[in-house]
């Protein structure tokens, strides 16, 4: 497939609005606009870390999306969790378990922050708003602008993918997004969210997986 067709497939996802976020699911819509960049990659540490070098320094980026359409089973997964163990560029801030799942933090550091890597994927154990086609990482890449007003404070030093900014967007709708994403994200689950589907883990994976790393 190729990467064009991979990026088109993976956005249908977020337009749907079945990651939760309606913000998410506004943007896919002219990813460009909101300056998330989304590339398909390889499962090779100095492509990954060149992209996330390049999603920092970007002035036209500040959200980065890196697809892995070459991640198919378990091992493949895990072969990624190796690479970002093994990067300088990331860092495993949070190894938690909950409900049968390691809840696995990687963080990306952007200056002198953090930014919280969220992770997508093609996995029943995911939770559901975490089940897109393919395996992707994503994260903020810049600092937030300047809000009059946040809704959410993100903790100190932290960057969110919250903070995309919704140019243009009035009050009325962005409050409607705002709540509706609310109500989307636990009809989806199923129930309120958790640990498991908290944009603070990046991805949420069986012990007994996680034991085979």
């Amino acid at each position: 497939m190729q990467d064009e067709a991979v990026i088109a497939t993976q956005l249908e996802f977020y337009r749907r609005g079945d990651a939760g976020c309606l913000f998410a699911a506004h943007a896919a819509g002219d990813p460009a606009e909101y300056e998330w960049r989304l590339s398909v990659a390889k499962v090779e540490k100095v492509e990954i870390e060149g992209l996330v070098a390049s999603a920092i320094s970007a002035p036209d980026v500040s959200t980065q999306s890196i697809i892995f359409p070459s991640i198919v089973t378990e091992e493949d997964l895990l072969g990624l969790l190796r690479v970002l163990n093994e990067s300088d560029v990331f860092r495993l801030e949070q190894q938690e378990r909950f409900k049968g799942s390691m809840c696995l933090g990687y963080r990306v550091k952007v200056g002198d922050m953090v930014s919280w890597l969220t992770g997508f994927g093609g996995f029943d154990f995911f939770p559901k708003t975490r089940q897109a086609v393919f395996v992707e990482i994503v994260f903020r890449s810049k600092p937030r602008p300047h809000y009059m007003k946040v809704m959410k404070e993100a903790p100190v030093g932290v960057l969110h993918l919250a903070d995309m900014n919704m140019k243009g967007m009035g009050k009325n709708k962005f409050m409607a997004l705002w709540y509706g994403s609310f109500d989307k994200t636990e009809a989806l689950l199923g129930h309120k969210p958790d640990l498991r589907s908290a944009a603070k883990t990046t991805f949420a994976i069986p012990v007994d997986l996680w034991k085979r790393l």
